[in-house]
Parts: C-alpha cells; sequence; structure tokens
C-alpha cells in the first residue's frame, strides 16, 4: 500500500463531523465491511475491534478535545485505523510491524502506542480512586486503584514504567488516596 490520500480534516464541530472523517477513511483504504462507531470509553481514546469489524472513538474523548487539538482526535482515528489494517491484511495485532507500516502510510510516523493526556471524562462519570501506583521521590503518579492492590513489596521492587526503567525501577509505591 503507498502513501494514502485520506480526506481533508475541515473544520470540526461537532462528533458527527469526526464520525463522517472516520467513516470516509474508512472507504477511501479499502476496508470493507468496516463501520466506524461511539463508544462510552473513559480511560481510552479509541478502539479496533476486528470481530465486529469496528473502528470507534469515546464519544468523551472526541466531545473534550473537539475544541482543544483536533490534530489528537484525527490521530487516533488513523491509529485506530492502522490497527484495522493490520490485522485484516497481515492477520497481526498490536503496536509493531505491520502496524508501524501503516502508521507511516497514513501519514503518522513515529506514532506511539499511546499518549498522555487530560482526563477527559466527565466529572459525573469519574470513579474516586483509592490507591495510587506513584514515584518515591516525585510523587508522580503512573496509576490508580479503586481498591488496594495485591502486590508484595517483593514484586513492586522489580516493577517499573516501560520507557522509564532507569527512573522507576524500585522507586515506586502504593499510597491510599487521602479522603478514600
Amino acid at each position: 500500500m503507498e502513501r494514502v490520500e485520506l480526506p481533508l480534516v475541515d473544520a470540526w464541530t461537532c462528533p458527527e463531523d469526526v464520525a463522517a472523517y472516520a467513516s470516509a477513511c474508512i472507504a477511501v483504504v479499502g476496508l470493507e465491511r468496516w463501520h466506524f462507531a461511539w463508544d462510552r470509553a473513559l480511560r481510552r481514546l479509541g478502539c479496533c475491534d476486528w470481530l465486529k469489524r469496528r473502528i470507534s472513538l469515546s464519544r468523551y474523548f472526541v466531545e473534550y478535545y473537539l475544541s482543544r487539538d483536533t490534530e489528537m482526535i484525527r490521530r487516533t482515528v488513523l491509529h485506530e485505523l492502522a490497527h484495522a489494517l493490520a490485522m485484516t491484511r497481515h492477520r497481526q495485532t498490536g503496536h509493531r510491524g505491520w502496524w508501524v507500516h501503516y502508521c507511516e502510510q497514513l501519514g503518522i510516523p513515529g506514532e506511539k502506542s499511546s499518549c498522555k493526556c487530560d482526563d477527559f471524562a466527565p466529572a459525573s462519570k469519574r470513579r474516586a480512586s483509592g490507591y495510587v501506583l506513584c514515584h518515591c521521590d516525585t510523587g508522580e503518579v503512573f496509576r490508580r486503584y479503586r481498591s488496594k492492590p495485591r502486590r508484595s513489596d517483593e514484586a513492586l521492587a522489580r516493577t517499573y514504567i516501560r520507557g522509564r526503567k532507569d527512573e522507576t525501577l524500585g522507586k515506586l509505591v502504593i499510597r491510599k488516596v487521602d479522603g478514600a
């Protein structure tokens, strides 16, 4: 597959504009019987479900970022589209190999498996965290838990954050959140 000429991103003013863009992209790359859908995810941006032949985005994510960063939305659509192409054409899942190739062909070279973003969940949907996994020196929070994780101190001493092993190995602690 050569580099694909995708539809242009017009000024998106509502989630339906994003849905139309995603559907047009699916058609342009030739993913027959695939479709776009919305989901209500609170922690992930998008999803590629090859069993249902569906690419979905979190409606909460799109509504939050529509006026803030449409490029992040566009990249998420293409990220999920690359998953669909890698699975449909090569039966390959994950964020390596053909997925990387299709990201480049879709115009998002250097795409990562995840990205940092604001908490886009509406306040009414946010769940209280009882515990956090954080750096013992800086206090940076890496993960939140509703209940106390069953992790021994020995296992926690071997735990690190991927891509940040040097600074996090042996430095992670689980702390109770105040007020929880």
